[in-house]
């Protein structure tokens, strides 16, 4: 069996007893966005296909400021306590 997206041949594989099949797609040089694959083996099948650029921006930085926002909470919090239980020290 043959499998194509567009025009162009993107793998091959078997069939088994019960008609599945499993294979990996070859779509190295296929442009990003919806496309339509084709299995030909006597019959033709087919399926739709969407291709995404998936990419990661600034994911370290925000990790780092939530980090720092909650150190600096629970500094806050721990410094305040530790001055709620001194004694008072008012003049008299």
């Amino acid at each position: 069996m043959a499998l194509s997206i567009g025009s162009g041949r993107v793998g091959d594989t078997t069939a088994g007893a019960d008609g599945g099949f499993d294979v990996k797609l070859s779509t190295g040089a296929t442009d990003i966005g919806h496309h339509r694959v084709t299995a030909a083996c006597g019959a033709t099948l087919a399926g739709p296909l969407d291709i995404v650029l998936v990419s990661r921006v600034g994911g370290g930085a925000s990790t780092v400021t939530v980090l720092l926002f909650f150190l600096l909470i629970g500094a806050w919090f721990y410094g305040h306590r530790l001055v709620s239980h001194l004694p008072d020290r008012r003049s008299r």
